[in-house]
């Protein structure tokens, strides 16, 4: 019997089994894995793909190539499941792996028309598109004045036809497979773009982002596995509780071949991330405030370096990182400021607080993403590259503009979010307040005491390119030899 929107829509308890899934295996067995969980490796190469497919031949090759490449490598969620499970208990390697998403054009040029495609605005129009570009406030991928002179990386500006994303904790077996790829797609494909990513880690071992903060924090959890770890974590649920419904990340996928064939979108944005501009920066906000540099920073990210929620205190109190927590008790934003990152992209009830008629706290959650970026450029945690390095960010949901469109838009890019006068969200915030491209905001003299300073921000974090892809059905996709 077919999942029913209900089976999608609730909050499992315990969140689904994939061990023991029951009901739920037809849909793990069809849908790609990195969608309820991340795929855990340390490396990452994504290559981005144009399709050359002016002939009806040419077409048929490449359909012929994707469901070969999706037999063969793609990663369906119940076998990511099996093979954690066996690197658990004797450490035996899953090896690569893949992933396979199309834009809107790969569907278009593999011959679909738009009522086969996924039902997504943004998905739809692409993220080039100069309506997208305006309300996501981002960087042309040409200036308009210089047709050669890109903003955004080269590739990133031509049509976008599909994504392969590769990964593996064996580097050296990982670029073979990758460098395999490309041969084999050098008829029927134009590789546009090769990205490489890697987990960066600080001193303990933990996974970061450039500007040195413990990454990966506060998820949506779909799992069993993973709903028992934040308990043992956080005890319970009173306060936070961050178990989602499989609706928030996947949708029915149209060309499916079976009952239970769901899909995902997929945000990719590449964000270099200017470390050394930020980091004195925050010894300058630290100066003005005449705080330290650690409590200027947890006022930017809301949280400390090694993940502590600035709301719960003033000083960084290292593992466990704290999750089960809202700002209920900061209804001044004095000990986590309203403009915060984590604050803006994740309210925690915020906007049901301030934004009369009250706005049930499940709505504002089924904005959440799943985030499964990973880093490139320098992997020396300890450096502080202004340029070539930062966050290849990828996220999943069931819906772009209603989770990452809402999340960008209507909360970072609003510097009246989640009240006048908070100003744009100072980490990943597009289209500065002032004429200089920083943003305004009002800081904490002190933690916790109603004495605030004004200090204007800028953006550290430049979008080089990215587009919106769709991960379908593994069944579809191995269909299309058909």
């Amino acid at each position: 019997m077919a999942l029913t929107d209900e089976d999608l829509k609730a909050v499992l308890p315990d969140g689904v089994d994939s061990e023991n899934p029951g009901k739920y295996q037809a849909l793990l067995d069809d849908l790609q894995g990195n969608i309820l969980r991340g795929h855990g490796r340390d490396f990452s190469i994504h290559l981005f793909l144009q399709f050359n497919a002016k002939t009806d031949r040419q077409k048929q090759l490449i359909k012929q190539w994707i469901a070969g490449f999706t037999t063969q490598c793609v990663t369906s969620a119940n076998k990511q499941a099996s093979d954690a499970k066996r690197y658990r208990q004797d450490g035996t390697s899953g090896g690569v792996f893949a992933n396979f998403f199309l834009s809107m054009t790969g569907y278009s040029q593999l011959g679909f028309g738009y009522g086969a495609t996924p039902n997504d605005q943004l998905f739809r129009t692409g993220m080039k598109d100069l309506q997208s570009l305006g309300v996501l406030a981002d960087p042309s991928p040409r200036n308009p004045g210089f047709p050669f002179n890109r903003l955004w990386d080269k590739g990133f500006g031509d049509r976008i036809d599909a994504l392969v994303l590769l990964a593996d904790d064996d580097y050296d077996r990982l670029q073979q497979t990758a460098d395999r790829l490309q041969q084999e797609l050098r008829s029927l494909a134009k590789i546009l773009r090769r990205e490489s990513g890697f987990r960066l880690k600080n001193a303990r071992g933990q996974t970061i982002e450039h500007f040195g903060f413990v990454d990966g924090v506060s998820q949506p959890l779909f799992l069993k596995r993973d709903i028992d770890k934040a308990r043992t974590q956080d005890d319970n649920f009173d306060q936070w509780d961050p178990r989602a419904p499989l609706s928030l990340v996947v949708v029915k996928d149209p060309n499916g071949k079976t009952e239970d064939s769901y899909g995902s979108f997929l945000v990719y944005r590449k964000l270099e991330q200017d470390v050394r501009g930020f980091r004195q920066q925050q010894q300058q906000l630290a100066s003005a405030l005449g705080i330290s540099v650690e409590l200027a920073e947890a006022f930017t990210v809301g949280r400390f370096r090694d993940g502590t929620p600035v709301t719960l205190s003033d000083v960084p109190k290292a593992e466990p990182i704290a999750n089960n927590f809202t700002y209920e008790a900061d209804m001044e934003g004095t000990k986590c400021p309203f403009h915060a990152h984590i604050r803006k992209t994740n309210p925690r009830g915020d906007t049901s607080r301030f934004n009369p008629p009250d706005i049930p706290l499940e709505e504002e959650k089924g904005h959440r993403i799943a985030r499964r970026g990973i880093s490139y450029g320098e992997n020396d945690p300890t450096a502080e590259p202004e340029k070539g390095s930062g966050l290849l960010f990828l996220c999943f949901q069931s819906n772009i503009v209603d989770q990452f469109g809402t999340m960008q838009t209507i909360w970072s890019n609003s510097a009246k979010f989640i009240k006048d006068r908070v100003g744009r969200d100072p980490i990943i915030g597009q289209g500065g307040d002032l004429p200089d491209g920083t943003n305004q905001h009002f800081w904490p003299k002190q933690w916790d005491q109603a004495d605030f300073q004004a200090f204007n921000f800028t953006l550290w974090i430049r979008m080089k390119g990215g587009e919106y892809f769709f991960a379908p059905s593994i069944s579809f996709l191995k269909s299309l030899c058909e």
